[in-house]
C-alpha cells in the first residue's frame, strides 16, 4: 500500500528540478544515441505545438525525453508505450509522460498524446 501511495504521489508531482514548463520551452523525444528525433514540441501558452508531424514509435522502444526550458536542459530516460504514451523512469518508478504533461503541468497535447499510435 505504501509503495502504491508513493507511486501516486510521484505521478502527480512535477519532475525533479522542473517545477513547471514555461512558454517557449521545447520537448523532444529522441533515440538513445540522439541520431533520430521522433517528435519535437514547442510550448505556446499552455499547449504543445508540433512544428512537424511526429514519427510513430513501436512499443517498448528506448527513448530520451529532452525538455529545454529558457534556463536549462532536462533529460530523462523513457520507454515508448501503447496508445502514444512514454513511460519515464524517475526515482525507480514508471510515470506516464502524457499524464504528467496534462495533469501536473496542465499542458494540452495534440490529439491527447505525445506520439502517434503504431498500427
Amino acid at each position: 500500500m505504501l509503495s502504491w501511495l508513493l507511486g501516486l504521489t510521484l505521478a502527480l508531482a512535477p519532475l525533479p528540478q522542473l517545477p513547471w514548463i514555461p512558454p517557449g520551452s521545447e520537448l523532444r523525444l529522441a533515440s538513445p544515441d540522439y541520431r533520430k528525433v521522433y517528435a519535437v514540441y514547442q510550448v505556446q501558452q499552455r499547449r504543445l505545438v508540433a512544428p512537424a508531424k511526429p514519427m510513430p514509435v513501436a512499443a517498448a522502444t528506448e527513448l530520451r525525453v529532452i525538455i529545454r526550458t529558457p534556463d536549462r536542459v532536462h533529460m530523462y530516460n523513457g520507454l515508448s508505450a501503447s496508445k502514444g504514451d512514454v513511460w519515464l523512469q524517475v526515482s525507480g518508478d514508471k510515470i506516464s509522460l502524457n499524464e504528467l504533461l496534462t495533469r501536473t503541468y496542465r499542458l494540452e497535447l495534440p490529439g491527447g498524446k505525445v506520439l502517434p499510435e503504431v498500427r
